[in-house]
């Protein structure tokens, strides 16, 4: 029993006759018949009652079908994994990311590559970039996005681009009815800052306010500052949706700001499917920035 003789099976079921698959599928007739015969011969049993033209299931035609679906199915995926192993695909990959870019973003990504390469299992890990590094040298993940300061960044990491930071609060907090901004100003307020582990210890990056709320997630402290619970300094491919919507105001100030760029730590060995990651993230910056300063 062959796949291609399982398939011919198959057509000529779908289609009702040798004549109509072989018109549906550009296969010759006599190819399909050859094929259904030869396999009928090595089952020892009639797949079809002929009659004349006619030609219907038989019944054990008929109950053998579903397996013949789920034969041509795992026939067709163990093809595309071996031809995926050759073009050095990964079959499985691990990320680790921060929350930086949108969401809507790596949802889109993430579709895309599940459908250029179906048969990788991708798991993505939510985590601050603080901690990737170590993710990655452990090998608990392949490859490792995030937003770090010019003094955070990893000696491994590499950069994709720079992203321009944005002090923020909410349209009626009162640091939004200044005209202007200073360190003193901000210190009177909330801050809501990113928190991460290092050394089994909770760490808040509060700038400029000993009266911080810390959390792990960029998404969770622009929503905090939606609610007016305090100011942050967050991402504007972040922050742009809600600028732009009215929910969030810019602060205006004077202040020098550390500089942030979007890096990427990987281990060693680069697959195909990292590699796409890396460019459709990369494009996205690179689009995102153009747009921002045109």
């Amino acid at each position: 029993m062959r796949a291609e003789q399982v398939q011919a099976f198959v057509d000529v079921t779908e289609h009702g006759s040798f004549a109509a698959a072989a018109r549906h599928t550009g296969v010759k007739r006599s190819t399909l018949s050859a094929a259904v015969n030869a396999l009928e011969d090595s089952l020892g049993v009639a797949l079809f009652e002929r009659s004349g033209n006619s030609l219907t299931l038989s019944a054990v035609g008929d109950s053998v079908l579903p397996d013949c679906y789920r034969l041509l199915t795992s026939a067709s995926r163990i093809k595309k994994h071996c031809h995926q192993h050759l073009q050095g695909v990964e079959s499985q990959l691990c990320i680790a990311r921060d929350d930086a870019l949108p969401e809507a973003f790596w949802r889109q990504v993430m579709h895309d590559l599940k459908q250029q390469f179906p048969l990788t299992a991708i798991s993505v890990y939510l985590v601050p970039p603080q901690e990737h590094a170590q993710f990655v040298q452990r090998q608990t993940v392949d490859i490792a996005f995030g937003l770090y300061t010019a003094e955070g960044i990893d000696a491994n990491a590499a950069n994709l681009a720079p992203v321009t930071m944005r002090l923020v609060a909410a349209p009626q907090h009162p640091l939004s009815r200044l005209p202007s901004v200073n360190r003193d100003d901000l210190a009177q307020y909330t801050q809501v800052c990113l928190s991460h582990v290092q050394d089994d210890k909770l760490i808040n990056e509060a700038l400029f306010s000993g009266n911080y709320l810390g959390f792990t997630m960029f998404e969770v402290i622009r929503d905090a500052v939606i609610n007016a619970t305090g100011w942050a300094l967050l991402p504007y491919p972040l922050v742009k949706s809600a600028l732009e919507a009215g929910t969030l105001c810019t602060l205006n100030h004077d202040l020098v700001l550390d500089s942030h760029h979007y890096r990427y730590v990987e281990s060693d060995n680069r697959g195909v499917v990292a590699a796409a990651l890396l460019n459709k993230v990369a494009h996205f910056l690179a689009t995102l920035r153009q747009s921002e300063f045109s």
